[in-house]
């Protein structure tokens, strides 16, 4: 069962205190900012950015932004140093002395991007779509297209994918199409990739709003993990409502991490 996180801050001070260092992973869009309907529009506020920066000059904190945007996309967006970013859903992560590309979706880029050029020339009729490649996925949008075109896009995307079946799946996210290599890595193999790779055994926090996010709450069964927003199944162990509710937490979090 999923619990309010707020109800429970004496449990997670209670497992903050226990810990040696803490490895915070945040989502972006629909958790550090919100949905909007516009994808290049989303920007970390000020006093958000200054909270995040506060937590990751702690000590015993590294903080990971992973989302499935490019890194140099959400460096850009966040304006922070001192930070770890997973892009494309972790399969690149750099940052924190650490740098990582999937091999597979590394060598699928070519291929990738001319699926990508024959999917952007397949919904220029659609209007309201939006095909963004990102060098190692990429993103159907459809956050400004009428809902009863939403059925036409999926049929696009399919047939489009029919022969890169083998090399390539896709996957929902909110008003958007994920394609990616089938190479068998998402946000939780990177989340522990990260942590075998700062060492120790980190106390994971999690926070995400994405079906994509469902993996890493699964692959940190032990650890603090929070979905944004309510009213679908998840693995998660608790919820807030939404990124004001998520900065809040931070707000807390920042007190209570380990120096």
């Amino acid at each position: 069962m999923c619990h309010c996180l707020f109800q429970h801050f004496t449990n997670i001070e209670t497992d903050l205190r226990a810990a040696d260092r803490v490895s915070l992973f945040l989502d972006y869009d629909g958790t550090l900012v919100p949905f909007v309907p516009n994808p290049t529009e989303p920007r970390l506020d000020g006093n958000t950015r200054q909270t995040l920066e506060q937590i990751s000059g702690q000590r015993g904190v590294a903080v990971t932004i992973i989302s499935g945007r490019s890194v140099s996309d959400i460096h850009t967006r966040i304006g922070l140093e001192g930070v770890i970013i997973a892009g494309n859903h972790g399969l690149e992560i750099c940052g924190g002395g650490l740098r990582f590309i999937e091999p597979t979706a590394a060598a699928r880029r070519g291929e990738l991007a001319q699926l990508s050029r024959r999917l952007a020339a397949d919904l220029r009729r659609i209007a309201g779509t939006v095909v963004e490649y990102k060098g190692l996925t990429t993103t159907i949008h459809y956050r400004q297209a009428a809902v009863r075109e939403i059925g036409k896009i999926e049929d696009t995307v399919r047939a489009a994918l029919q022969h890169a079946a083998d090399s390539f799946r896709t996957a929902s996210s909110k008003m958007a199409i994920e394609v990616a290599p089938r190479s068998g890595w998402h946000k939780g193999k990177a989340a522990a990739w990260i942590n075998q790779h700062l060492g120790g055994h980190p106390l994971s926090l999690f926070i995400g709003d994405d079906e994509t996010d469902e993996d890493a709450f699964r692959a940190v069964p032990d650890g603090i993990t929070v979905k944004v927003g309510r009213g679908t199944a998840t693995a998660a162990r608790y919820y807030v409502a939404d990124p004001s509710a998520v900065h809040e937490f931070l707000t807390w979090l920042g007190d209570h991490v380990p120096a």
